[in-house]
């Protein structure tokens, strides 16, 4: 059986990312398909083939039914998670230094919640030694400029960074880096 790929977070990457991520054997996209930027319809007007799953990664359904789903998967090859945008740039910079409380929590909730249950979800999934690994993605286009924004990314960091390090001792790759490095 072919080793299955995952990407995450699929409205947040290009269309020319999820070309690239559909030339694994077996891509198995999720995200929320729904939200007006997926690019779901245009790559499969294009002739892409994939598995794709309607997937709220901010709920506990959704955190749920894509660890199920991972689990039915494996072998797992790679898995790629493609952080949500930050809340500054959900915004203008004057709004998302005031933005609402009922607006900034869900996106600061949606990202540390999801890191871990990704983290540790891809740990218990992934084969080790053979080279399985998990990259966490950001879109490198919008800097962070809200100190939330930037302590949100400064805490991704520093958790893929000391996870990284125990994954490797578990011969499994944990990295972090920019939505573009999807496209090459």
């Amino acid at each position: 059986m072919a080793a299955t790929g995952f990407w995450i977070g699929v409205e947040s990457m290009t269309s020319v990312a999820l070309t690239e991520a559909a030339k694994h054997p077996h891509p198995v996209f999720c995200g929320r398909l729904a939200a007006e930027n997926s690019p779901r319809a245009e790559l499969e007007a294009s002739g892409v083939q994939a598995e794709w799953h309607d997937v709220a990664l901010d709920t506990p359904v959704g955190q749920g039914y894509l660890l199920d789903l991972m689990r039915q998967r494996v072998p797992i090859e790679r898995m790629v998670w493609v952080l949500p945008t930050l809340p500054n740039a959900q915004f203008g910079d004057d709004e998302a230094m005031s933005a609402p409380l009922d607006t900034v929590l869900p996106a600061t909730r949606e990202i540390t919640e999801g890191l871990i249950v990704m983290i540790r979800g891809a740990e218990a999934l992934l084969q080790a030694g053979v080279g399985a690994g998990m990259t966490v993605s950001y879109d490198d286009r919008d800097e962070p400029v809200t100190p939330l924004a930037k302590g949100l990314m400064a805490f991704v960091e520093t958790v893929v960074s000391t996870e990284s390090q125990r994954w490797a001792s578990l011969g499994l790759s944990l990295t972090l880096g920019p939505v573009s490095a999807i496209e090459q």
